[in-house]
């Protein structure tokens, strides 16, 4: 297999979005009580998720190729770089690597991976069509990292608060996506919620899913979750949070949502540094 190659299948997995999830599990399961000395297993639960997340990447691509050669022609199978056959076989190869890694966890554990492997399939398959379920659906399985760590040291109630900031950041992001995409879900007659009821609907259901994000750390503060430092992290997402509301409203063009989409990326990995500091 030639470099270029090679790279086509690192950029299909989309290595910004992988890393998120190798760290975010690992880091849940220390936040949900780990110790060090069990850090290898938090490794494989992190590649676990790295490798989940890496097939559903490319087996979403291959359904997509189409849209994709509207929305994102740069992407390796609309530029040509690999086939839907190709995605169709990295799937299927990193589905099983987490399958077999997982073995090492617990049974409840397994059961999740497996659970997420064929829900996100069918994500791509169906559900990314249907209206607002798709969006849930991301919003759920980013969530969901955080209590698979939480269930493999059998702390789940730990991962609560993380799961919850997971969710609701990436429901946002998944709908200001949808209102990205427009122009080529409309000619692949992907009916989408901004495709069938409008952007306006759209950018309400996205501010009201932040704004409960932004009450749901203000509770965390004040109740005492974590320590002061989480307070004082989390604030700047808060603040970001604000902001991306502010500019989502003032400007929805494709390019202005997708700027916005990014710094609701940059908000979850604040937040995630909150959590770990507000945790030490």
């Amino acid at each position: 297999m030639n470099s270029k190659k090679l790279k086509a299948y690192f950029q299909l997995s989309r290595p910004v979005n992988i890393l998120i999830t190798f760290v975010s599990i690992p880091v849940a399961c220390w936040i949900a009580g780990g110790t060090a000395s069990s850090w290898f297993l938090y490794l494989l639960a992190g590649i676990t998720g790295a490798l989940i997340a890496a097939g559903a990447n490319a087996i979403n691509d291959a359904f997509d190729i189409d849209i994709d050669r509207i929305n994102r022609p740069d992407r390796p199978l609309p530029r040509g770089a690999l086939t839907p056959h190709d995605a169709w076989w990295m799937w299927l190869i990193l589905s099983i690597a987490a399958l077999i890694i997982n073995l090492f966890l617990n049974l409840v554990a397994l059961l999740i991976v497996v659970l997420s492997i064929i829900l996100l399939y069918f994500y791509s398959a169906r559900l990314k069509r249907k209206v607002l379920i798709g969006n849930l659906v991301i919003g759920l399985m980013t969530g969901m990292a955080f209590i698979y760590g939480g269930v493999v040291v059998g702390r789940m109630d730990h991962a609560i608060v993380p799961a919850v900031f997971a969710f609701f950041v990436n429901l946002a992001r998944e709908l200001l996506k949808d209102i990205e995409d427009m122009e080529g879900d409309r000619k692949e007659n992907a009916i989408t919620l901004p495709v069938k009821y409008g952007v306006t609907l759209t950018l309400v259901l996205a501010t009201i899913s932040l704004l409960i994000l932004i009450g749901t750390t203000i509770a965390a503060s004040i109740s005492a979750l974590y320590n002061p430092v989480f307070s004082f992290i989390v604030l700047i997402a808060d603040c970001l949070m604000c902001v991306s509301i502010i500019l989502m409203w003032r400007d929805h063009s494709s390019t202005a949502i997708g700027y916005v989409s990014t710094i609701l990326k940059i908000i979850m990995i604040i937040g995630l540094i909150s959590i770990i500091a507000g945790s030490i």
